[in-house]
């Protein structure tokens, strides 16, 4: 390979500590696993020598397959070492590659007995810890009224509301949390606090440097503004009024130079106090003569000069209000209340302790912090010293301190090695600090370091010129630092320099909200897409021209607010997308209904969970049976009335329908007590013929993932807990209550084709072709922390100044500061997220906001305050495309949906007709509790195939008798929940193998799909475990799977939506093919089951039961394709064959 000079040097660097700056796109991941490769085979050093983090587990996994990839490479050259080689290769699945917080594990389970800890400890899940920290916040505030009732009460009255406790118990918990980020944190927040006691206690926690400097840059972008105002001017020829406003820009200047002329912070901020005390500039006046030559810029220059006025009232208004004497008193007297939080916090802590020691259980910090202490032990630290060669540290710009505390004790001489890229630090919520980074970096830029070298990295091999150059001109005026050292160099061969660069900007009343709404853009998304979709792009990976896919195309958003709605409107409009939701989990219909089932089970006394499970399929009660039952029972409980209507109904068939309700309630409710809770909610899954419902739903495969996903939470739970039920929907409920996002369950791999929507978070360390960034014009605002007490890691905590007698409060100046540097950060990491977004683009960039009023976007001076207001000054400058719109509704698409006997529908494509019929629901649903997707009407107007199968074999029983139908031996092979799951588990595999890959390669590839599955987090490790490749291998070496294999037209998980008499009614039948192919002479069907048969007596009873399944697929597949299917197959994966089923 080629590397550049820079990537030369940092694979072949030796004996120095080494920072590399990566770029974007700059190779840092192929740069890192040379080095690594190459140290192992030169210096014969074995993988296990090598400590290497990584950010996330999918990134330790890449990296352990990649540095395999590179062992292997090496084996084939005839000069390699092959005994050393091979047995690096199977040092790699155990080699300390993984997450910081996996090392830490490590240490913790090594040296548990050095710690208070019992050996099995548990890792508690977040939601778990959330809720024990809600329960210990509860049970402080109850002993503290008990034991410490006046002054816990004065306390309360004047830091939290009358009303309600919650603020403040939220307020100890996040403080608690936040404090968790630095080591040793009692200690610090101890001694920070008594800093509130010196004679100065500003000076001592360091508020008036940090003020000094922020006055100073803020002035700054006030003097560019009236700098600004004063050149429009002089543009007019308006002689006079231009030199009084250049004079007024000179007075900001001369303050910004008087106060950097001194050297005491004290002095500074007289300089600036008297400044911003008396502000006094020049009245804007012109003569008669001047008049309509100044009304052309009158507007523009007055905003100029509004704005950097602006900027200098908020400086006065928040630190000059009182002297700095009156500031330290009010710090002085807030040591005693600051000392109670502190308090508060410790006895917080303590009681979360125990709750956590009494089920033997960590949480994610604890693990940390353990490991720190554990490598305080002198003869640890010197053992992790000598094991460790080498350190690498991926990511670096990441870290915390808590990190480079770890780091710290188990560094050797010079064998540390950090890469990251501080311009993509977006992770502040998680607590990272990109100043150890920008420390680090100016520490290894000195001459003075002989030990320490930084390495710069800007040669960037992912986007094309014309995205470079914009990513540049942006980042020049807007990102602190954007120096020769951080521009992007593209080293794509500059004949293919990409596509021009698009801002488009939305002119709306609507403008969009802090939280996401991006209503006004989706039209103009849709439209961009639709634009781009099929064009010819030049792939430099593959190194050929081809048309743009819908997979190539990524819609970013800032907010996680804005994904499914955006989601949701581009399948309606036919455009196939999907959007990895991180919350909504439990608000989803399928998951609400289910959980509504369990709450029966566990307490049939329910009204509401009652109604929605008797609309539910499971019971199929439509709104007039129901009303039927209130009216002829009035009093009590609708469960009353039930249980009335079922003993003295007077409807016979009613009465008959509820009773068998009754008792199939009564029977799991006895279930429940024998089974375990996971298998009780796959049972009540797969045999109520729920999951087949949703499946037929649309986006049927998000929602029977899930149902998988809520099977695998009640297994987790009951691992953790021995609660049951009962306590099963106690948690789910706490989830709720305390706002715990859930995400849904993932549905898609790496080639799927469709439009991906997700957040610019998500989006990092991807590249797309296309990158559509949204929601361009949200203003960047700090929220504030109002009169909350705060901390930051760099001051201390701080308090409001409270008056009990006069009912008053405000902050104090250890807040103000706070609030400031929190804001700047803020501000900072949002520039960097953008940074993130543009440089995920490979061939083509767009960027689409709203905003109200266009016009203005030319007055911005600076940085700005959205990411429109950050771009748009650069961009015209170069003469990128901008254009603007109204309402975003320049073109307006309408998807032309039409009902047939039968469509073939892709699970992200709904049709006008769902979307109405979903409106109905919505509205009945308001009502009467209704199920959403079931038709209003008293006839039930939807079926699974699943469910019409199961008639057809009550009818056969009843024909035939129940005897000859009895539930064959094929289906007790293994328990029946974990067949399904089994199967489940079986089919997601299929669906996702190359079946061509899969008949020529058999078994190997077979076990690479499954890992990469896992790699993916489609599927958990333990269901890694359960899937039996041989059977899925067995599918390929029959000859009609290779048949499969070899079709030019193989189709598999395809839904179909079908008319269908049922009844002497017409009803809408819903369903999923496994598989099938066509042929010249017809087409193939096969359905996967995961059963055993014995003989060929069971084979019959195999085809018998699910005869009117495949004929309905075959009816399905000839009406919408008119091909005749020519064979039918079922293929047992438990047998290992294939059963011929004739219709």
């Amino acid at each position: 390979m080629n590397w550049t000079q820079s990537q030369r040097e940092t694979i072949e660097t030796r004996n120095k500590n080494i920072l590399v700056s990566a770029a974007a796109g700059s190779g840092k991941t192929a740069v890192l696993i040379e080095r690594i490769k190459r140290l192992v085979i030169e210096e014969k050093t074995d993988i296990d020598r090598f400590l290497i983090t990584t950010f996330t587990n999918a990134a330790s996994a890449e990296m352990k397959a990649r540095l395999e990839k590179a062992i292997r490479e090496e084996l084939e050259k005839k000069e390699a070492d092959r005994g050393f080689l091979k047995r690096q290769l199977s040092l790699i699945p155990k080699a300390n590659i993984s997450t910081f917080h996996t090392f830490a594990l490590e240490i913790m389970r090594r040296y548990f007995y050095i710690t208070d800890l019992e050996p099995g400890f548990k890792i508690g899940d977040e939601t778990e810890i959330s809720i024990m920290k809600n329960e210990s916040a509860d049970q402080l505030f109850e002993e503290r009224f008990t034991n410490d009732y006046d002054r816990f009460k004065e306390f309360l009255k004047k830091y939290s509301s009358d009303r309600n406790e919650n603020k403040i118990k939220k307020n100890i918990i996040s403080l608690y949390n936040e404090m968790r980020s630095i080591p040793d944190y009692m200690r610090w927040v101890k001694e920070k606090t008594e800093l509130l006691k010196s004679p100065s206690p500003a000076e001592a926690l360091g508020l008036l440097e940090f003020i000094s400097d922020e006055i100073s840059e803020r002035l700054q972008d006030a003097f560019r503004l009236y700098e600004k105002a004063a050149e429009v001017l002089d543009e007019t020829g308006i002689e006079g009024l231009c030199g009084k406003a250049f004079e007024d820009a000179g007075r900001i200047f001369d303050v910004i130079e008087k106060a950097e002329a001194k050297t005491l912070v004290a002095e500074r901020l007289d300089v600036f106090s008297a400044f911003l005390s008396d502000i006094k500039f020049n009245q804007m006046r012109v003569s008669k003569e001047q008049k309509e030559i100044y009304e052309d810029v009158k507007e523009i220059v007055a905003s100029l000069r509004k704005n950097g006025k602006k900027i200098l009232d908020d400086l006065k208004k928040r630190y000059f209000q009182r002297s700095l004497r009156e500031y330290d008193t009010e710090l002085k007297n807030g040591y005693e209340d600051t000392c109670y939080m502190m308090g508060l916090i410790s006895e917080f802590e303590n009681i979360f302790k125990q709750k956590k020691a009494d089920r033997n259980m960590v949480d994610f910090d604890d693990v940390m912090h353990y490991a720190i202490d554990i490598l305080k032990d002198d003869m640890v630290s010197a053992e992790y010293k000598e094991r460790f060669k080498y350190i690498f540290i991926d990511e670096f710009q990441d870290s915390n301190m808590l990190q480079e505390s770890i780091v710290e004790r188990i560094a050797g001489n010079n064998n540390l090695f950090m890469v990251g890229d501080v311009k993509q630090s977006i992770y502040k919520f998680r607590l990272a600090e990109p100043e150890i980074f920008k420390r680090k970096y100016y520490e290894y830029s000195q001459p003075s370091q002989v030990e320490s070298i930084k390495i710069d990295l800007n040669n960037n091999f992912r986007s094309k010129r014309r995205i470079t150059e914009t990513v540049n001109r942006v980042f020049e005026s807007v990102m602190e630092d954007y120096d020769d050292n951080a521009r992007l160099s593209c080293s794509i061969d500059p004949i293919y320099p990409g596509s021009d660069t698009e801002c488009h900007i939305v002119s709306s009343a609507s403008e969009v909200n802090r939280y996401g709404d991006l209503k006004p853009e989706e039209q103009l998304i849709l439209r961009l897409i639709k634009e781009n979709l099929g064009r010819e792009i030049y792939d430099v990976k593959k190194g050929e021209i081809r048309n743009i896919e819908y997979k190539d195309i990524v819609v970013l958003s800032r907010s996680k607010a804005a994904i499914s709605s955006l989601e949701r409107f581009l399948n309606n409009e036919g455009i196939p997308a999907y959007g990895e939701n991180t919350g909504g989990y439990f608000e989803t219909v399928e998951i609400q209904v289910f959980v509504n089932l369990l709450r029966v089970i566990d307490n049939t006394r329910q009204d509401i969970p009652l109604i929605s499970v008797m609309r539910c399929p499971v019971f199929d009660f439509d709104v007039k049976e129901l009303a039927y039952i209130r009216i002829e029972f009035k009093d009590g409980s609708f469960y009353d009335a039930v249980k009335a209507f079922a003993e003295n109904g007077n409807d016979r068939k009613l009465r008959t329908k509820i009773k068998s309700m009754l008792k199939q309630i009564e029977f799991w409710k006895e279930l429940k007590n024998t089974i375990t809770l996971e298998e009780l909610v796959r049972i009540l899954m797969y045999e109520t013929g729920y999951f087949d419902y949703c499946s037929g739903l649309p986006v049927g495969k998000q929602r029977i993932s899930n149902l998988r996903l809520l099977a695998e939470k009640a297994g987790q739970f009951e691992q953790n807990s021995h609660s049951g039920l009962f306590g099963f929907i106690s948690y789910i409920e706490a989830m709720k209550k305390n706002n715990l996002s859930v995400g849904e369950a993932k549905t898609l791999g790496e080639n799927d084709n469709v439009v991906r929507v997700m957040t610019v978070h998500k989006s990092k360390g991807l590249e797309f072709p296309i990158v559509i960034l949204t929601g361009a014009g949200r203003q960047i605002r700090y929220r504030g922390t109002g009169n909350s007490t705060v901390m930051h890691k760099d001051f201390a905590l701080g308090m409001p100044h409270v008056n009990l007698q006069e009912k008053w409060h405000r902050k104090t100046l250890l807040q103000r500061v706070i609030d400031a540097k929190k804001a700047k950060e803020e501000f900072e990491e949002e520039i960097r997220i953008l940074y993130v977004a543009m440089t995920r683009a490979m061939d083509k960039l767009i960027l689409a906001g709203t905003v109200k009023e266009p016009e203005k976007l030319e007055e911005i001076i600076g940085r700005g305050k959205s990411f429109l207001e950050m771009v748009y000054e650069p961009m015209r400058e170069a003469g990128d495309v901008i254009k603007i719109h109204e309402d975003g509704s320049e073109e307006l698409y309408e998807s032309e949906h039409t009902w047939s006997k039968v469509r073939m529908a892709d699970v992200f494509n709904r049709s006008r007709a769902e979307r109405d019929e979903e409106l109905i629901s919505r509205i009945d649903s308001r009502l009467s509790f209704v199920y959403p997707f079931m038709d209003t009407a008293g006839v039930k107007s939807k079926y699974s195939v699943t469910e019409i199968n199961r008639q057809e074999i009550e009818q056969q029983k009843k024909q035939y008798g129940a005897e000859e139908l009895r539930r064959p031996v094929f289906s007790e092979k293994e328990k029946g929940t974990d067949s399904v799951q089994m199967g489940t588990l079986m089919h997601l595999v299929m669906e996702k193998l190359d079946f061509k890959r899969a008949a020529e390669e058999g078994l190997p590839y077979i076990a690479e799909a499954v890992e990469k599955l896992y790699r993916n987090e489609i599927i958990s490790e333990e269901e890694k475990k359960r899937i039996r490749k041989e059977n899925i291998a067995a599918f390929f070496e029959a000859e009609i799977g290779r048949r499969a294999a070899m079709s030019q037209s193989l189709h598999k998980e395809r839904e179909f939506i079908m008319r269908k008499e049922i009844n002497g009614i017409e009803a809408i039948v819903q369903g999923i093919i496994d598989c099938y192919f066509e042929e010249e002479d017809g087409m193939v069907l096969i359905d996967y089951k995961n059963s055993y048969i014995a003989d060929k007596h069971h084979e019959e009873e195999m085809i018998k039961r699910y005869k009117a399944q495949i004929r309905i697929y075959s009816e399905a597949l000839e009406a919408a394709s008119e091909k005749k299917v020519k064979e039918r197959y079922l293929y047992l994966f438990s047998s290992k064959r294939f059963i011929s089923v004739e219709i």
